[in-house]
């Protein structure tokens, strides 16, 4: 029973990936995308908007394939798409690949004990030590750009 499950799992990633690019959610709608540079120069300009992006996933939802980080067309850009857990679901063998993804380009505001949290997290990411009295947190700490993703196509 469980050789036959192995062989099946096998033999449908090998399906999914042999046909060429791995299509995800909706299907790709628009014909040109946008150079994240562009959507973080003027991000008041494309809230709510459908957009296209390019790029390479640098990092995949280790949990629940729940979001992707795209890199962006500048050197150290980047950008967030979140999908809804389970209408989407990314494989963590997608990082490393170039990608198409159409999404509604949001804006969150996060609270400051949010912003905190945030920046506290990342920063020990970066193995950096955080100190509450000295990395007080800033507009930009409060502000988040990202997709909501509905479809992508992952090369292979």
């Amino acid at each position: 029973m469980k050789h036959r499950l192995i062989v099946t799992l096998i033999l449908l990633f090998t399906f999914v990936f042999a046909e060429g690019n791995q299509k995800l959610g909706e299907a790709l709608k628009l014909e040109k995308a946008t150079n994240v540079s562009t959507l973080l120069e003027s991000p008041d300009s494309f809230i709510d908007e459908r957009v296209q992006i390019s790029g390479t996933i640098v990092d995949v939802c280790a949990h629940r394939g729940c979001w992707i980080e795209m890199s962006g067309d500048q050197p150290f850009q980047s950008i967030i798409v979140k999908v809804n857990d389970g209408e989407i679901v990314f494989p963590l063998t997608a990082k490393g690949h170039q990608a198409n993804v159409e999404g509604i380009f949001e804006k969150l505001t996060l609270s400051d004990e949010q912003a905190l949290k945030r920046k506290e997290m990342l920063m020990e990411e970066a193995g950096k030590s955080f100190d509450p009295e000295k990395d007080k947190i800033t507009d930009e700490d409060r502000i988040i750009y990202r997709l909501k993703g509905l479809g992508a196509e992952i090369q292979d």
